[in-house]
């Protein structure tokens, strides 16, 4: 295991001791304090409780003792155990406020301490400023400055290999210390690493010594998360929607989450939870789960599984028919059940039953469906099994055991529209086809044209409700 402390530098990090207390350096000559500061001799203090108001504006003449408040409060956080190495992030420019020596003074602290393993990376030096206003990209922080750090932090993960890195990002600029914390999770991601954030409140605010403790959570990730996960839902993808909020899972509330985990697990036809209260993901009619799941897909633009699911759409409707079929009157079976086989005193209808191993079981390839559609007698279903053209199979065919390829998808995407099976507007639809919705209200569905709608609107009102 590789533990690695990154930290930021800023005006607060190295501060003066007189009289037994702490003072911060002026910000508008920080600078230049921490240069003449870096070539005196002066002693670290620990453990100052009390800090004074008024900044230093030059440094004491006599004997200089400083302080390192924030870093002495994330050392003692690691308690015996110190980290295997630490990355020091700081600027270097010529203005007056920047804290261009602040590294050096908590590099010295560092090897007091006993940490040989300490790298100073400067990201902005001479007169460089961290955004350029007159370029719309630049405008926050520079995508040169961005490039610097990426390669910083690409670097480190190349060179220590870390298991554990911690940060400490409270000095510095906040918006340079908000592309570091992207960063280090981006590529902690990428090689796998566990990444905690701490933070060092003031405690000379309520009198106690100033305390190094993990970041809490801030309810502006949950929100942030919700509205993208929101967009994403909107659009079909359920399945990202859940990459997108998964790791909020577990966080305290953001019991929210288990909604968008619901409508992935539907996606992917998976077991959905018993708590789970929307009705829709668990229809007992097949045929409407499948057909959100192919409005779903034409939202997202994945037409390959909508290519899919528009075939299965049929396949899942006929067996919601035999479902409700009793097959002791109509067939005359004398024993069994559509998953085990049935017995048969006779041989029964060839064209609609097939043999194996002693029972029969239905006959569901094309001659076989065929034949049900015409005995079942449903005028819906019979009309969007002829819809069905040979084209049409054979594009599900293609999908399901070739690699489907863009001018097969442009193929698709005409097939399905010449048979009114899918529309014509965009975003594409198949709930909204009088095919589809005729096949739903046969089945009993009152209202199949509102079902996809009525559910973004409910999942919608549902993350848009935040509790306090």
């Amino acid at each position: 295991m590789s533990t690695l402390l990154i930290l930021t530098t800023g005006t607060t990090d190295v501060q003066i001791v007189m009289d037994n207390k702490r003072h911060e350096l002026s910000k508008n000559k920080c600078g230049e304090l921490l240069d003449q500061l870096v070539n005196r001799s002066y002693s670290f203090c620990d453990l100052l409780l009390e800090k004074e108001t008024n900044a230093i504006e030059s440094l004491p003449k006599d004997d200089l003792h400083v302080c390192t408040p924030k870093l002495d409060a994330v050392l003692r956080s690691f308690k015996e155990q110190l980290p295997d190495a630490v990355l020091i992030l700081e600027t270097g420019r010529g203005f007056e406020s920047d804290p261009r020596q602040a590294g050096a003074v908590l590099e010295k602290r560092l090897r007091e301490r006993g940490m040989k393993q300490v790298c100073r990376q400067v990201f902005l030096k001479g007169q460089e400023r961290l955004e350029n206003s007159e370029n719309e990209s630049d405008a926050v922080v520079r995508r040169e400055v961005v490039s610097r750090l990426a390669g910083i932090i690409q670097n480190v993960f190349t060179t220590r290999n870390p298991t554990h890195i911690y940060m400490a990002l409270a000095g510095g600029i906040p918006e340079a210390n908000d592309v570091v914390n992207e960063l280090v999770r981006l590529y902690a991601v990428a090689n796998p690493c566990q990444v905690t954030s701490l933070k060092v409140p003031d405690g000379t605010k309520i009198k106690r010594e100033d305390k190094a403790v993990p970041e809490p959570f801030h309810p502006a990730a949950g929100i942030r998360a919700r509205w993208h996960a929101l967009d994403l839902i909107q659009k079909g993808n359920l399945l990202a929607a859940w990459g997108a909020v998964s790791h909020l899972e577990n966080q305290p509330g953001q019991e929210w989450t288990k909604v968008v985990r619901w409508l992935a697990d539907f996606a992917a036809s998976l077991p959905i939870a018993d708590e789970c209260d929307i009705a829709v993901l668990k229809h007992p009619t097949m045929a409407v789960r499948a057909a959100l799941r192919v409005e779903l897909a034409l939202r997202a633009g994945d037409i390959p599984r909508a290519v899919h699911g528009t075939v299965s759409f049929f396949e899942a409707a006929l067996w919601d028919w035999l479902r409700r079929r009793d097959f002791a009157t109509d067939d005359h079976a004398t024993g069994g059940n559509l998953s085990n086989g049935f017995t048969f005193a006779s041989k029964p209808d060839e064209k609609r039953f097939r043999q194996k191993g002693g029972k029969w079981y239905i006959k569901d390839f094309y001659d076989g469906q065929q034949a049900w559609v015409s005995v079942l007698n449903k005028p819906a279903l019979a009309g969007y099994f002829n819809a069905l053209t040979d084209d049409i199979r054979n594009l599900r065919h293609d999908v399901a055991h070739n690699e489907p390829t863009q001018a097969l998808m442009q193929q698709a995407r005409k097939c399905m529209q010449g048979a009114n099976l899918w529309s014509t507007n965009n975003p594409l639809s198949f709930m909204s086809q009088p095919l589809v919705q005729e096949v739903l209200r046969e089945l009993g569905e009152q209202n199949p044209e509102t079902l996809h709608t009525q559910l973004i609107e409910d999942i919608r009102s549902r993350l848009l409700t935040i509790s306090g």
